[in-house]
């Protein structure tokens, strides 16, 4: 894991900062400050390896480590354990909320806030991407990488996810975690691109989140916000202030997980010889 110091973070953009005005950006806006408590991030986003060894324990264990609002007779298994093209040392994908939930507490871990994912993401100067402030479509695995083109327009980017959704010659969608493609400023890798990643907020609130779903409609606190894009995504969905949602059972094959460990306040506390409150920690 990756240590993250504690300390104020500018979450968000101001509009002249957004890099590409195509999807839901204002959501994105506008620039604010938060107070952090130290933490430590996954370096890499699981594995399919990984999740897979947790899948097995439940199989064996039952659902002791599950979000008490997890349907009953969740299937945790993720939905593409039989496509070949998901690959050991890839990315898991196929995973809803519940099975990010149940398999970050397996590892003794937590799912990140989208604070916390954004401040691993962009480092201490907020910088609009990982690497830099400019998008750079070598550093990626999103839409583009696929068929190596570069994608200019929504409608090249519509055709391109609908070919690819189609085509059964390609080899894999994912990559590799073993030749990163983007590092942060702190040393996290891989948080742009390739999957989505869940995280615990809530995306009206920006609190923690609280699945509700009930009959076949959505609430408005029925969303949780993802993160970082995918092999699919436009460079409109990637920039990782872009803040996108989705139900908590939702289990499309861009969807992935990143964990976090969270240091006891008291430890903080002890350490900076002065109490936080609540108020102050998301």
């Amino acid at each position: 894991m990756v240590f993250i110091p504690g300390g104020f973070f500018e979450y968000g953009l101001n509009e002249n900062e957004v890099p590409y005005k195509t999807f839901n950006w204002n959501d994105s806006v506008p620039k604010m400050k938060v107070w952090l408590p130290p933490f430590f991030i996954d370096k890499y986003p699981v594995t399919n390896k990984e999740y897979d060894e947790f899948t097995d324990f439940i199989e064996e264990n039952g659902h002791i480590f599950c979000h008490p609002n997890e349907p009953e007779g969740k299937e945790h298994r993720r939905n593409t354990y039989w496509d070949p093209r998901y690959k050991p040392d890839h990315p898991v994908t196929g995973i809803d909320f519940y099975d990010a939930f149940a398999f970050a507490r397996w590892k003794g871990k937590e799912l990140p806030t989208e604070f916390q994912w954004e401040k691993a993401a962009r480092g201490p100067e907020g910088l609009i991407w990982p690497w830099g402030n400019s998008f750079d479509p070598t550093k990626v695995r999103y839409s583009g990488s696929l068929y190596g083109t570069n994608i200019d327009s929504l409608d090249e980017w519509r055709k391109t996810i609908l070919k690819a959704h189609q085509d059964t010659s390609l080899d894999s969608y994912t990559i590799s975690l073993k030749n990163p493609t983007n590092i942060s400023f702190y040393g996290v890798v891989d948080m742009v691109g390739n999957t989505w990643e869940w995280t615990r907020s809530d995306f009206k609130t920006r609190r923690m989140f609280h699945p509700v779903w009930e009959s076949t409609q959505t609430k408005a606190n029925a969303f949780a916000v993802l993160k970082g894009g995918s092999f699919y995504s436009h460079p409109g969905l990637m920039f990782p202030s872009y803040r996108a949602k989705d139900i908590p059972f939702c289990r499309h094959n861009e969807m992935g997980i990143r964990c976090v460990k969270n240091i006891p306040v008291y430890l903080i506390q002890r350490a900076l010889k002065k109490p936080i409150t609540n108020k102050a920690i998301y």
